[in-house]
């Protein structure tokens, strides 16, 4: 038994380092940038992935299965640099913010239908944008800590919410009253759409927050500060439920899975980790890069991740691509074994099945769940069961 334990310790610190550089090593620069990429955004419905930056231009990829492919550069997008992109939840329109005071609007065609501008508009770099759940209304946060609503029927603004503070940042969930708002202040703020009051805070960063994002499930909220830390909240409650470990200077980005089951946290280091929701556990780990991590979408098969780079004494421009290891069970073939892919626990729980049956000790120290009964009902293989019901993943051969 003592013989096992090191020989144990010694696949996971080995596999660990592998998958480490593996995930760093194998990533895919996407064509299109001549400079620095700010911002991406994905939409699903259409399998679209957007990215924006310094060279003012708007670049559409195509991102069905592992291939992507690059049918659009807007090249006449903005006037400067472009700092935000966001889908509406339909996935038919884009929106974009900019240096240039401006947020313009595209169809699905990636023709520019809309320029929201005001004479009484943004006067400073727009650093945030995003739709409401109907998809008829924009907003856009600034420098100054102004937030713009824009009706895009009549192209107008609609109000005004004065935040007092550099606006990062901004998320809304499915209450159309509010909306969720970091920025130079270590706090998150939830404002009434209707008379800019701050409705209630979520209180913990010590220092500037760069990224915030909701779950889609509605049920979490997860932000990045420069205070080394990334935070997972319960958005009903405001309440703190896990602070991630991420060992990296500065937080400048984070990301949920399309199921809610995963977030991800770029730095300013390039690193990006891979964490699940529930538990807080690192997953995943790709290691420090050239660049600082702007932004991060998980695809629709989230076994790959997309980066926003901005580069430090390089010039190979482009939106970063990196494969994970996550199992994405909605779209993979349950019948088809090839498909499949085996964490780095796996094959540690492997070797030590080789030696002996799993025991309740195993089950703590690998963090072993009950396997979906809609995979334990497909006769892939049969998997070991001890005494206390300790159920694996099926170690699939071919």
């Amino acid at each position: 038994m003592k013989k096992i334990i090191p020989f144990v310790l010694y696949i996971f610190v080995w596999q660990s380092a592998f998958a480490q550089k593996q995930l760093a090593s194998h990533q895919l620069i996407l064509p299109g940038h001549t400079n620095d990429v700010n911002a991406l955004a994905v939409s699903f419905k259409f399998n679209l992935l957007a990215s924006a930056g310094w060279d003012n231009t708007i670049n559409i990829y195509n991102c069905n299965d592992t291939t992507f492919k690059l049918i659009k550069s807007i090249n006449d997008a903005h006037r400067a640099p472009i700092n935000a992109l966001k889908f509406n939840k339909q996935g038919n329109l884009l929106a974009s913010a900019s240096n240039d005071f401006v947020v313009n609007v595209f169809d699905s065609t990636f023709k520019k239908t809309k320029m929201l501008i005001a004479n009484d508009g943004h006067v400073s770099n727009i650093n945030s944008i995003m739709f409401d759940n109907s998809g008829k209304v924009v907003f856009s946060g600034d420098d100054d800590g102004k937030i713009i609503i824009w009706s895009l029927e009549t192209q107008k603004k609609l109000r005004e919410l004065n935040t007092g503070s550099a606006v990062n940042a901004m998320v809304m969930s499915n209450d159309p009253r509010t909306v969720f708002v970091a920025g130079r202040e270590p706090i998150i703020k939830v404002i009434n759409v209707a008379n800019g009051q701050v409705q209630r805070s979520f209180v913990g960063h010590s220092d500037m927050i760069n990224a915030i994002e909701i779950s889609p499930n509605q049920q979490y909220l997860l932000s990045g500060s420069n205070d080394k830390s990334a935070r997972i909240w319960e958005v009903k409650t405001g309440k703190e439920l896990k602070k991630l470990p991420v060992d990296c200077w500065k937080v400048t980005a984070v990301a949920f899975s399309f199921d809610s089951k995963y977030c991800a946290t770029g730095c300013n280091d390039g690193s990006i980790k891979i964490w699940e929701v529930e538990t807080g556990r690192l997953i995943e780990n790709i290691a420090s890069q050239n660049y600082n991590t702007r932004d991060l979408v998980f695809l629709k098969k989230y076994s790959q991740i997309a980066a926003a780079p901005m580069l430090k004494g390089s010039v190979d421009f482009g939106v970063r691509i990196y494969p994970t290891d996550l199992i994405d069970p909605i779209t993979m073939g349950l019948n088809d074994a090839s498909k499949f892919r085996i964490n780095k626990f796996q094959n540690a729980i492997d070797s030590v099945m080789k030696i002996r049956t799993l025991t309740k000790q195993d089950s703590f120290k690998f963090q072993i769940k009950a396997f979906k009964s809609s995979v334990k009902n497909t006769n892939i293989n049969n998997s070991k069961i001890d005494t206390v019901k300790i159920y694996k993943t099926p170690s699939l051969k071919k």
